[in-house]
Order: structure tokens, then C-alpha cells, then sequence
């Protein structure tokens, strides 16, 4: 798969390769699957929160979802395919979301993280700031992240 690939901002034909990117992560295989069960990106999350993707030639690569309908901004999904693990789109994708959150005038996102990615939100700067308890179907503790977003931070335009 080629490293070459271009951020956007995701439409509604992108939806079905959205969900189904979401869907088929190894990351939530087993136990996990629960937070996803029925979960789907919808037209109404294109309409209210700020949804981008990567994609190159050949493939949906990621996608991430921000909410800045409040402060702080809540980074509410982020994904990217098994097939693109490795090939810095996640830090691209989390470095473009720094930006919009920036252009938004949001200064903050919280991370509610899933457990095997808090490694990477602490990677790209986010301060670990507690956990949130099980409930519902999600029967795990899941790390709590706050980033700030400084000025001078690097973002590529939306």
C-alpha cells in the first residue's frame, strides 16, 4: 500500500466505507466489538461534528470525528484501517484534528480512549487526566485524555 495519501473532509457517499473501516478493526475484535454493536457514523454527524478521512489512490486509509460544539472539544472517533497501521496516518490524522480544533476556538479535546490506543494519544502529546468507569455495555475502564492545543502546534489545512 502506497504511503501517499490526502486529507478531507468526509462526505455522505464516503459513509458506508466509514462504518465499514470502523467495523472492521482489529482493535475491537472480541470484548471490545461491544462499543461498536449498532454503532454507525451517520449523515447527522457529518452535519454537526467536523468528520475528515485519508484516502490515497487505492483506499480509505482513516477517519476521525471532533465534536466542537462545546469546550473542550471531544475527539470522539479515530480510526485508521489495519491495512495503513504504521504509515503515519494516525499522527496525520490527529495533527489535522489539532487544527480544526484550533480554527474551531476550541484550546482543548478530551480523549475518551480505547484502552490499546492510549499509548499513541500519549505519543502525540495528550496528558492521561483519569479514567471513566464501565457502564452500559462497555464493561472496561477507559483512559481519559486532555490535549491542549498551543498555537504553534502543527496542522495541515482544512
Amino acid at each position: 500500500m502506497s504511503a501517499a495519501f490526502t486529507i478531507r473532509r468526509a462526505d455522505a457517499p464516503d459513509l458506508s466505507g466509514i462504518n465499514a473501516l470502523m467495523h472492521a478493526s482489529r482493535a475491537y475484535q472480541g470484548e471490545y466489538y461491544r462499543i461498536l454493536e449498532g454503532y454507525t457514523v451517520t449523515p447527522d454527524n457529518l452535519e454537526h461534528n467536523q468528520v475528515f478521512l485519508a484516502e490515497n489512490d487505492e483506499a480509505l486509509l482513516g477517519f476521525y470525528s471532533l465534536i466542537v460544539a462545546r469546550e473542550p472539544a471531544d475527539l470522539d472517533l479515530l480510526f485508521v484501517s489495519d491495512a495503513a497501521q504504521g504509515l503515519g496516518v494516525g499522527r496525520a490524522l490527529f495533527e489535522h484534528m489539532k487544527g480544526i480544533a484550533r480554527k474551531c476556538g476550541r484550546m482543548t479535546v478530551s480523549i475518551g480512549a480505547h484502552p490499546p490506543s492510549a499509548a499513541f494519544y500519549e505519543r502525540m502529546g495528550a496528558v492521561r487526566c483519569g479514567v471513566s468507569p464501565p457502564s452500559g455495555r462497555v464493561t472496561w475502564t477507559r483512559p481519559l485524555f486532555k490535549l491542549d492545543i498551543v498555537e504553534n502546534s502543527d496542522a495541515l489545512d482544512a
